[in-house]
């Protein structure tokens, strides 16, 4: 059985780049989608991806688990004084762990982010921290 369960939404707190907001929904228990809304040195964005996600519980500790996945942001970045439009696509993959007897999960995870307009964001490293409603 997947570390996920179907329907239970994850709301919680991304540490790193970038620092904010996180949501992740499951609908099956190996596919969800996943919302970013974060700010890091004169930039806001908003990202919106899709995760695929496999289960390592039955090689190693039940819970844990890998995933990759990959969408794209809107958002705005400060330079020189100006505020400027940017938009790309995202990648991501880590590793992510799901409490067994608690409804939290954690996660750290690589989003490297190729801007169409700027400077892209390719060393983005994160923990983030959720809780699981309906766990």
């Amino acid at each position: 059985m997947n570390a996920q369960t179907k329907g239970n939404p994850q709301l919680g707190l991304r540490l790193g780049l970038p620092f904010g907001a996180t949501a992740r929904y499951f609908f099956s228990d190996a596919n969800a989608v996943e919302g970013i809304a974060g700010v890091y040195s004169g930039t806001f964005t908003v990202t919106g991806l899709y995760e695929r996600h496999f289960d390592l519980s039955p090689q190693t500790t039940e819970g844990l688990g890998w995933f990759i996945g990959g969408g794209a942001h809107l958002g705005s970045r400060k330079t020189d004084g100006n505020m400027k439009f940017i938009a790309g696509v995202d990648g991501i993959g880590g590793m992510d762990y799901t409490f067994p007897s608690l409804p939290l999960n954690l996660s750290l995870d690589w989003k490297p982010a190729i801007h169409f307009n700027t400077s892209s964001d390719l060393t983005d490293f994160a923990l983030s921290v959720r809780y699981t409603f309906g766990r």
